[in-house]
C-alpha cells in the first residue's frame, strides 16, 4: 500500500514538474517573441538595426511611444542623425504639415510653440496686449501695432538701440487675432493658390501673430519688409536681436523643418536666456527643433 502511495505521489510531483517547466519555456519564448517583433520593427530588409535604436533611446527627446515612427522616418532619412530623426518626429514632420494637429500647450507662456502642427484655439487672445509705441512703428498698421507685454517692452528698447545705431529697425506687424490671420490666409488662396499660400501664410489657429509674441519689421517708415534682408537693419539684428530676446524664426536652409519661405523680417520674442541659448549654442535649431530638445518637458 506504502508502495502504491509513493508512486502516486511521484506521478504528481512529475506532473508539476512538467508544469512548471512548460511554464517557463512558454516565458521565455514570449518573451523572444516579443523582442523579435520588436526587431522587425527596426529592421529594413529583414536586416536588424538594434544599435540604431539603442541610439534613439539615448536622445534628449525620446518618447517610447514614437518609436515605431522614429524608425519608419529613420528608414527613409537616413541621412539625418538620431537627434534630428528623434526631433523631427516629435515635430510631426514625418506625417508632413498640417497632418498631424495638436493643440499648443499655452501654459508655456512666453515659449509656446505655435506651427503647422501646433494649433491655437480661435478664441484665443493674449491677456496682456499693449499698444507699442508709434515712433517704434511704421506709419499706418495702428490695428497691428500691439504684442505681450513682456515682448512689447523689450521691441521698444530693441527699436531704441537700433535707431540711435542708424540701422533702424521698426515694427511693420505685430498682433493679428484669428479672425484676421482667416482673412489673410483665404485672399492668399484666392490670389495664388493654396499650395503657394501655405508657404507664404499661415492658415488662422497656426499663426504666431496670434500670440502676440511675434513681430514683422522694417528698417523704414513706409514699411520695406520684403526686402528688409538686404538692409544695414538686418545687418543689425542678425548681431542684436538675441539681446533682446528676439531670434529670426523662418531661417534659410530650414524651410523643410518650419514650413515656410524665407523671412527676413520676421522675429519672435523667447525671452532673452533662450534667445542667447539659441544664438550662441544652437544657431543650427529652428525654435520648433530646439522647442522639442529643451523646452516640451
Amino acid at each position: 500500500m506504502n508502495i502504491f502511495n509513493n508512486i502516486g505521489s511521484d506521478s504528481i510531483n512529475n506532473k508539476r514538474l512538467i508544469v512548471i517547466l512548460f511554464l517557463t519555456i512558454f516565458a521565455v519564448s514570449l518573451f523572444g517573441l516579443t523582442k523579435t517583433y520588436e526587431s522587425r520593427l527596426i529592421s529594413k530588409n529583414n536586416i536588424e538595426v538594434m544599435t540604431n535604436y539603442g541610439l534613439f533611446k539615448n536622445v534628449l527627446g525620446f518618447k517610447k511611444e514614437n518609436r515605431e515612427r522614429y524608425i519608419r522616418y529613420y528608414e527613409k532619412n537616413q541621412n539625418l542623425n538620431h537627434e534630428d530623426i528623434v526631433t523631427h518626429v516629435n515635430i510631426g514632420l514625418d506625417y508632413g504639415f498640417y497632418n498631424y494637429i495638436r493643440n499648443c500647450d499655452i501654459s508655456k507662456d512666453i515659449l509656446i510653440l505655435v506651427n503647422k502642427y501646433s494649433k491655437l484655439d480661435k478664441n484665443y487672445v493674449p491677456n496682456d496686449l499693449e499698444e507699442i509705441n508709434s515712433k517704434y512703428f511704421i506709419y499706418g498698421n495702428q490695428n497691428k501695432r500691439m504684442l505681450k507685454k513682456e515682448a512689447k517692452n523689450a521691441f521698444e528698447r530693441l527699436s531704441e538701440a537700433s535707431i540711435k545705431n542708424r540701422t533702424p529697425v521698426y515694427g511693420q506687424s505685430a498682433y493679428r487675432s484669428y479672425e484676421s490671420q482667416d482673412i489673410l490666409y483665404k485672399n492668399e488662396v484666392k490670389n495664388d493658390g493654396s499650395e503657394k499660400a501655405d508657404s507664404d501664410v499661415a492658415r488662422p489657429g497656426h499663426s504666431e501673430h496670434q500670440t502676440g509674441l511675434t513681430i514683422d519689421v522694417s528698417s523704414n517708415k513706409t514699411g520695406n519688409m520684403l526686402d528688409f534682408q538686404n538692409t544695414d537693419s538686418f545687418k543689425w539684428m542678425q548681431n542684436n536681436a538675441y539681446k533682446y530676446g528676439f531670434i529670426l524664426r523662418y531661417p534659410r536652409g530650414k524651410e523643410s523643418v518650419h514650413g515656410y519661405i524665407y523671412e527676413s523680417w520676421h522675429y519672435r520674442y523667447v525671452g532673452i536666456k533662450v534667445a542667447r541659448d539659441m544664438h550662441d549654442n544652437y544657431s543650427n535649431l529652428t525654435f520648433d527643433e530646439y522647442y522639442y530638445r529643451f523646452i516640451e518637458k
